[in-house]
């Protein structure tokens, strides 16, 4: 039952990674983003085989985004979460169901750069922000990620280049 859910998952994955909005919009972030492993920097987290990115439209101004890592264990993570550019929190679902309690907010910047903030029951687990290139190919997205007690614990800067 634990890999057909899994073979379902990846499913209704590809699906909507082949429904993508191509449209212009006023998330420049829409789209296919691949890892470019040699030019990111996991820091001390475990370096992943490969993560791909999907930032789709929806309806009244929201947009969804859905992450799916492949790590060195060909095991899948992922998650997803439906999102505003508004600071609101929004639940975030994953593939284990280990994210339960977490949410994510996101503030506009800029044409380029939104920041977000990650909590897990109530308390700032990660900050971050994501930035295009001036010629809007490759996405850098650093992150620092927050231990228990409120110090920064690690922090990582991944690189992806839109699919095209």
């Amino acid at each position: 039952m634990k890999m057909n859910l899994k073979n379902l998952f990846l499913f209704i994955c590809a699906c909507m990674l082949s429904f993508t909005a191509t449209a212009q919009t006023k998330n420049p972030f829409l789209g296919t983003w691949d890892l470019d492993a040699a030019n990111s920097d996991f820091g001390e987290a475990s370096f992943p085989k490969n993560i791909i990115r999907n930032y789709s439209e929806m309806d009244n101004d929201e947009f969804m985004y859905l992450v799916i890592t492949i790590n060195q264990d060909e095991s899948i993570g992922g998650s997803s979460a439906h999102y505003k550019y508004d600071g609101v929190n929004n639940s975030i679902a994953t593939i284990d169901g280990n994210g339960s309690g977490a949410t994510i907010s996101y503030y506009y910047v800029n044409g380029r750069t939104v920041e977000y903030t990650i909590r897990n029951a109530g308390l700032t687990t990660q900050i971050g922000a994501k930035t295009l290139s001036p010629d809007s190919r490759v996405l850098t997205i650093v992150i620092q990620n927050i231990d228990s007690e409120g110090g920064n614990s690690s922090s990582q800067i991944l690189r992806f280049n839109r699919r095209t």
